[in-house]
Protein backbone atom coordinates (compact mmCIF):
# COMPACT_ATOMS: atom_id res chain seq x y z
CA UNK A 1 0.00 0.00 0.00
CA UNK A 2 1.59 3.60 -0.68
CA UNK A 3 2.66 5.42 2.00
CA UNK A 4 1.40 9.16 2.80
CA UNK A 5 3.90 11.62 4.05
CA UNK A 6 1.69 11.53 7.11
CA UNK A 7 2.44 7.76 7.81
CA UNK A 8 6.22 8.26 7.17
CA UNK A 9 5.93 11.32 9.52
CA UNK A 10 4.01 8.52 12.48
CA UNK A 11 6.39 5.87 12.30
CA UNK A 12 10.41 5.40 13.61
CA UNK A 13 12.29 2.82 11.90
CA UNK A 14 11.11 -0.07 13.84
CA UNK A 15 11.40 -3.66 13.25
CA UNK A 16 7.69 -4.65 15.00
CA UNK A 17 4.79 -3.18 12.92
CA UNK A 18 0.86 -3.86 12.83
CA UNK A 19 -0.98 -7.04 11.42
CA UNK A 20 -2.89 -4.74 8.53
CA UNK A 21 -3.04 -0.88 7.93
CA UNK A 22 -5.58 0.82 6.10
CA UNK A 23 -6.79 4.32 5.16
CA UNK A 24 -9.98 5.76 3.32
CA UNK A 25 -9.39 4.42 0.28
CA UNK A 26 -9.41 0.77 1.20
CA UNK A 27 -13.08 1.73 2.95
CA UNK A 28 -15.62 -0.08 0.10
CA UNK A 29 -18.67 -0.58 2.49
CA UNK A 30 -19.46 -0.49 5.91
CA UNK A 31 -20.53 -2.63 8.60
CA UNK A 32 -22.65 -1.15 9.63
CA UNK A 33 -37.52 -5.41 35.91
CA UNK A 34 -35.03 -5.80 38.53
CA UNK A 35 -34.39 -1.93 38.37
CA UNK A 36 -37.40 -1.15 39.53
CA UNK A 37 -37.78 2.40 37.73
CA UNK A 38 -35.52 3.28 40.61
CA UNK A 39 -32.63 5.32 38.60
CA UNK A 40 -29.09 3.70 37.75
CA UNK A 41 -25.77 5.55 36.68
CA UNK A 42 -23.14 4.32 35.13
CA UNK A 43 -19.82 6.03 36.09
CA UNK A 44 -16.91 7.13 33.82
CA UNK A 45 -14.14 8.10 34.90
CA UNK A 46 -12.32 10.72 32.79
CA UNK A 47 -8.43 11.20 33.26
CA UNK A 48 -5.98 13.38 30.99
CA UNK A 49 -2.50 13.55 31.58
CA UNK A 50 0.44 15.93 30.46
CA UNK A 51 3.58 14.52 29.68
CA UNK A 52 7.27 15.27 30.70
CA UNK A 53 9.85 13.71 28.11
CA UNK A 54 9.26 10.18 27.76
CA UNK A 55 11.78 6.77 27.68
CA UNK A 56 11.93 3.97 26.53
CA UNK A 57 9.71 1.64 28.73
CA UNK A 58 8.51 -1.95 28.78
CA UNK A 59 5.38 -4.01 28.14
CA UNK A 60 3.46 -7.09 28.32
CA UNK A 61 -0.47 -7.92 27.93
CA UNK A 62 -3.57 -9.27 26.66
CA UNK A 63 -7.60 -9.68 26.82
CA UNK A 64 -10.84 -8.24 24.86
CA UNK A 65 -14.58 -8.13 24.16
CA UNK A 66 -15.24 -10.02 20.92
CA UNK A 67 -15.60 -7.32 17.96
CA UNK A 68 -18.32 -7.74 15.41
CA UNK A 69 -21.62 -5.95 14.03
CA UNK A 70 -23.56 -5.71 17.28
CA UNK A 71 -20.38 -4.95 19.58
CA UNK A 72 -19.88 -1.50 17.23
CA UNK A 73 -23.31 -0.79 17.00
CA UNK A 74 -22.98 -0.38 21.08
CA UNK A 75 -19.92 1.07 20.69
CA UNK A 76 -21.71 3.80 18.77
CA UNK A 77 -24.28 4.52 21.44
CA UNK A 78 -21.53 4.39 24.25
CA UNK A 79 -19.40 7.15 21.92
CA UNK A 80 -22.18 9.26 21.22
CA UNK A 81 -23.96 9.29 24.76
CA UNK A 82 -20.16 10.20 26.40
CA UNK A 83 -19.89 12.67 23.63
CA UNK A 84 -23.25 14.64 24.66
CA UNK A 85 -22.51 14.64 27.99
CA UNK A 86 -18.89 16.14 27.40
CA UNK A 87 -20.42 18.12 24.73
CA UNK A 88 -17.02 17.84 23.13
CA UNK A 89 -15.34 14.38 21.92
CA UNK A 90 -12.33 15.11 24.75
CA UNK A 91 -12.09 16.31 28.27
CA UNK A 92 -9.11 18.90 29.03
CA UNK A 93 -10.27 20.56 25.79
CA UNK A 94 -7.26 23.55 26.35
CA UNK A 95 -4.40 20.90 26.55
CA UNK A 96 -5.87 18.57 23.25
CA UNK A 97 -6.10 22.12 21.71
CA UNK A 98 -2.62 23.59 22.21
CA UNK A 99 -1.21 19.64 21.53
CA UNK A 100 -2.30 19.94 18.22
CA UNK A 101 -1.23 23.13 17.22
CA UNK A 102 0.45 22.86 14.01
CA UNK A 103 4.13 22.67 13.72
CA UNK A 104 6.32 23.15 11.22
CA UNK A 105 8.91 20.43 12.57
CA UNK A 106 6.23 17.38 11.93
CA UNK A 107 2.55 16.62 11.42
CA UNK A 108 0.66 17.17 14.59
CA UNK A 109 -0.88 13.34 15.18
CA UNK A 110 -3.16 11.62 17.19
CA UNK A 111 -3.86 7.78 18.35
CA UNK A 112 -6.96 6.28 19.34
CA UNK A 113 -6.01 2.84 20.93
CA UNK A 114 -8.82 0.26 21.08
CA UNK A 115 -10.50 2.46 18.72
CA UNK A 116 -13.51 -0.07 18.72
CA UNK A 117 -16.11 1.20 15.45
CA UNK A 118 -13.34 3.96 14.39
CA UNK A 119 -15.78 6.63 14.88
CA UNK A 120 -13.97 8.56 17.61
CA UNK A 121 -10.59 8.49 15.39
CA UNK A 122 -12.91 9.67 12.48
CA UNK A 123 -14.44 12.54 14.62
CA UNK A 124 -11.31 13.77 15.83
CA UNK A 125 -9.65 13.82 11.73
CA UNK A 126 -12.26 15.73 11.12
CA UNK A 127 -11.74 18.53 13.70
CA UNK A 128 -8.14 18.05 13.61
CA UNK A 129 -7.75 18.21 9.61
CA UNK A 130 -4.41 19.30 9.42
CA UNK A 131 -3.29 16.57 11.79
CA UNK A 132 -2.91 12.56 11.16
CA UNK A 133 -5.11 10.57 13.11
CA UNK A 134 -4.71 6.47 13.62
CA UNK A 135 -7.22 3.90 15.11
CA UNK A 136 -5.60 0.98 16.53
CA UNK A 137 -7.35 -2.30 17.62
CA UNK A 138 -7.92 -5.95 17.45
CA UNK A 139 -10.14 -5.64 14.89
CA UNK A 140 -11.07 -3.67 11.63
CA UNK A 141 -13.15 -0.72 12.80
CA UNK A 142 -16.88 0.01 11.07
CA UNK A 143 -16.95 3.46 11.16
CA UNK A 144 -20.16 5.64 10.42
CA UNK A 145 -19.87 7.59 7.01
CA UNK A 146 -16.83 8.51 4.92
CA UNK A 147 -13.19 8.33 6.63
CA UNK A 148 -11.43 11.60 6.05
CA UNK A 149 -8.35 11.15 4.10
CA UNK A 150 -6.06 11.79 7.66
CA UNK A 151 -7.45 9.30 9.44
CA UNK A 152 -6.33 5.31 8.99
CA UNK A 153 -7.17 2.11 11.35
CA UNK A 154 -4.29 -0.17 12.41
CA UNK A 155 -5.27 -3.75 12.95
CA UNK A 156 -3.11 -4.76 15.92
CA UNK A 157 -3.19 -5.57 19.84
CA UNK A 158 -1.96 -3.09 22.09
CA UNK A 159 -0.97 -5.70 24.21
CA UNK A 160 2.07 -6.29 21.74
CA UNK A 161 5.16 -3.33 21.45
CA UNK A 162 4.32 -0.01 19.75
CA UNK A 163 7.59 0.51 19.28
CA UNK A 164 6.78 1.69 15.40
CA UNK A 165 5.04 4.49 17.53
CA UNK A 166 8.14 5.85 19.20
CA UNK A 167 7.28 9.52 19.89
CA UNK A 168 5.02 9.84 17.04
CA UNK A 169 1.67 11.47 18.87
CA UNK A 170 0.95 14.43 20.53
CA UNK A 171 -2.78 12.80 21.90
CA UNK A 172 -3.37 9.18 22.76
CA UNK A 173 -7.25 8.47 23.86
CA UNK A 174 -8.03 5.13 25.45
CA UNK A 175 -11.87 4.66 26.02
CA UNK A 176 -12.91 1.68 28.07
CA UNK A 177 -10.20 -0.81 26.89
CA UNK A 178 -9.55 -1.58 30.66
CA UNK A 179 -10.99 -5.34 30.00
CA UNK A 180 -8.39 -5.74 27.25
CA UNK A 181 -5.27 -5.11 29.13
CA UNK A 182 -3.09 -7.01 31.36
CA UNK A 183 -1.12 -5.13 32.95
CA UNK A 184 -3.02 -1.07 32.54
CA UNK A 185 -0.37 0.00 35.48
CA UNK A 186 2.25 -1.17 32.72
CA UNK A 187 0.51 0.34 29.89
CA UNK A 188 0.33 4.07 30.71
CA UNK A 189 4.16 3.75 31.13
CA UNK A 190 4.62 2.61 27.38
CA UNK A 191 1.96 4.84 26.15
CA UNK A 192 4.42 7.38 27.29
CA UNK A 193 6.72 6.05 24.83
CA UNK A 194 4.53 6.77 21.95
CA UNK A 195 4.04 9.96 22.55
CA UNK A 196 5.72 13.37 22.07
CA UNK A 197 6.92 15.96 24.76
CA UNK A 198 3.89 17.98 25.93
CA UNK A 199 1.56 15.11 24.56
CA UNK A 200 -1.55 14.92 26.10
CA UNK A 201 -3.01 11.13 27.24
CA UNK A 202 -6.86 10.61 27.62
CA UNK A 203 -8.03 8.25 29.70
CA UNK A 204 -12.03 6.90 29.85
CA UNK A 205 -12.80 3.65 32.34
CA UNK A 206 -16.01 2.60 32.66
CA UNK A 207 -17.01 1.36 36.37
CA UNK A 208 -18.73 -2.25 36.28
CA UNK A 209 -20.60 -1.02 39.95
CA UNK A 210 -24.16 1.13 39.55
CA UNK A 211 -25.14 3.90 41.32
CA UNK A 212 -28.70 4.99 43.02
CA UNK A 213 -30.08 8.58 42.09
CA UNK A 214 -28.25 9.84 45.75
CA UNK A 215 -24.72 8.26 43.92
CA UNK A 216 -24.63 5.42 46.68
CA UNK A 217 -23.30 2.42 44.73
CA UNK A 218 -25.55 -0.41 44.66
CA UNK A 219 -24.27 -3.37 46.66
CA UNK A 220 -22.69 -6.17 45.18
CA UNK A 221 -22.23 -8.79 47.99
CA UNK A 222 -25.87 -9.10 47.92
CA UNK A 223 -27.90 -12.46 46.85
CA UNK A 224 -30.73 -12.55 44.21
CA UNK A 225 -33.99 -11.39 46.89
CA UNK A 226 -31.65 -9.48 48.98
CA UNK A 227 -32.16 -5.46 50.11
CA UNK A 228 -30.92 -3.48 47.41
CA UNK A 229 -29.98 -6.48 44.98
CA UNK A 230 -30.19 -5.78 41.54
CA UNK A 231 -30.10 -7.26 37.83
CA UNK A 232 -28.14 -5.70 35.82
CA UNK A 233 -25.49 -5.10 38.82
CA UNK A 234 -25.44 -8.84 39.55
CA UNK A 235 -24.36 -9.52 35.70
CA UNK A 236 -21.56 -6.17 35.49
CA UNK A 237 -19.64 -7.05 38.75
CA UNK A 238 -20.13 -10.87 37.72
CA UNK A 239 -17.96 -9.92 34.72
CA UNK A 240 -15.80 -7.96 36.58
CA UNK A 241 -15.01 -10.90 38.80
CA UNK A 242 -14.48 -13.52 35.67
CA UNK A 243 -11.78 -10.91 34.46
CA UNK A 244 -10.15 -10.92 37.85
CA UNK A 245 -9.62 -14.45 37.30
CA UNK A 246 -8.56 -13.96 33.51
CA UNK A 247 -5.94 -11.16 35.17
CA UNK A 248 -7.84 -8.46 32.99
CA UNK A 249 -6.72 -4.62 34.43
CA UNK A 250 -10.51 -4.10 35.86
CA UNK A 251 -9.00 -2.77 38.87
CA UNK A 252 -8.08 0.34 36.06
CA UNK A 253 -11.20 2.46 37.50
CA UNK A 254 -9.96 2.26 40.93
CA UNK A 255 -6.85 2.34 40.58
CA UNK A 256 -6.15 4.58 37.73
CA UNK A 257 -5.00 8.31 40.03
CA UNK A 258 -3.10 5.98 41.76
CA UNK A 259 -0.91 4.89 39.27
CA UNK A 260 -1.13 7.97 36.92
CA UNK A 261 0.38 10.12 40.19
CA UNK A 262 3.00 8.06 40.65
CA UNK A 263 3.77 7.60 37.26
CA UNK A 264 7.44 9.78 37.04
CA UNK A 265 6.59 10.33 32.80
CA UNK A 266 3.25 12.74 33.17
CA UNK A 267 2.72 16.28 35.22
CA UNK A 268 -0.53 17.78 35.35
CA UNK A 269 -2.93 14.83 35.84
CA UNK A 270 -6.35 15.66 36.39
CA UNK A 271 -9.47 13.67 36.50
CA UNK A 272 -13.27 13.66 37.35
CA UNK A 273 -16.35 11.57 37.63
CA UNK A 274 -19.08 11.74 34.84
CA UNK A 275 -22.34 10.12 36.06
CA UNK A 276 -24.93 9.02 33.31
CA UNK A 277 -28.18 7.97 34.28
CA UNK A 278 -28.90 4.26 32.62
CA UNK A 279 -32.36 4.41 31.49
CA UNK A 280 -35.07 7.55 31.44
CA UNK A 281 -36.52 7.06 34.50
CA UNK A 282 -35.54 10.08 36.44
CA UNK A 283 -38.05 12.52 36.49
CA UNK A 284 -37.23 16.05 35.08
CA UNK A 285 -34.60 15.08 32.72
CA UNK A 286 -35.24 17.78 29.73
CA UNK A 287 -35.01 16.55 26.02
CA UNK A 288 -30.91 16.34 25.77
CA UNK A 289 -30.42 14.19 28.97
CA UNK A 290 -33.64 11.68 28.73
CA UNK A 291 -31.73 11.17 24.98
CA UNK A 292 -28.47 11.15 26.43
CA UNK A 293 -30.14 8.59 29.40
CA UNK A 294 -32.05 6.46 26.16
CA UNK A 295 -28.38 6.08 24.56
CA UNK A 296 -26.76 4.33 27.36
CA UNK A 297 -29.31 2.01 28.36
CA UNK A 298 -29.06 1.00 25.03
CA UNK A 299 -25.14 0.46 25.27
CA UNK A 300 -25.84 -1.22 28.83
CA UNK A 301 -28.56 -3.63 27.26
CA UNK A 302 -25.86 -4.70 24.44
CA UNK A 303 -22.78 -5.24 26.82
CA UNK A 304 -25.39 -7.44 29.25
CA UNK A 305 -25.44 -9.23 25.71
CA UNK A 306 -21.76 -9.05 25.35
CA UNK A 307 -21.12 -10.53 28.67
CA UNK A 308 -23.34 -14.10 28.42
CA UNK A 309 -20.39 -16.21 26.97
CA UNK A 310 -18.19 -15.02 29.26
CA UNK A 311 -20.30 -15.42 32.32
CA UNK A 312 -20.88 -19.03 30.39
CA UNK A 313 -18.15 -20.01 30.07
CA UNK A 314 -16.66 -19.16 33.51
CA UNK A 315 -19.24 -21.58 34.94
CA UNK A 316 -22.33 -19.52 35.22
CA UNK A 317 -25.36 -21.19 34.61
CA UNK A 318 -27.17 -20.64 31.21
CA UNK A 319 -30.76 -20.28 32.65
CA UNK A 320 -30.03 -17.76 35.00
CA UNK A 321 -27.86 -15.83 32.94
CA UNK A 322 -30.68 -15.68 30.19
CA UNK A 323 -33.42 -14.61 33.18
CA UNK A 324 -31.07 -11.89 34.34
CA UNK A 325 -30.30 -10.70 30.90
CA UNK A 326 -34.00 -10.29 30.00
CA UNK A 327 -35.09 -8.52 33.17
CA UNK A 328 -31.91 -6.75 33.56
CA UNK A 329 -32.12 -3.72 31.13
CA UNK A 330 -35.13 -2.87 29.17
CA UNK A 331 -34.93 -1.64 25.55
CA UNK A 332 -36.00 2.03 24.81
CA UNK A 333 -36.25 3.08 21.22
CA UNK A 334 -33.89 5.72 19.92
Amino acid sequence: MPTTDNDRDMRSPSPSGSVLSFSSGMFHSYVVGSISLSTVYNVFTGFFLHTANAQDLIREFGGRLVQDTEEHERLEYQHRALTLTLDSLYAAPDLVRAAMIPSQSYTPAAVDLGTGSGQWAVEFAREFPHASVVGIDIAPPAPKGPVPPNCRFEVDDVNLPLDHYTKCFNVCHMRAIDHGVYDYRGLLYRVAQILRTNGVLLVVVGDLRLYQHDRTPFPVDVKEGDPGWCATQALFWGNHNNALTRGEATSARYKNAEWMSKCPYYNSVGYEDVYIPLGPWMTGLDARCTHIAQLMQANAKRILGAFRPVLIANGHDLATIDRLISVGVPYSQL
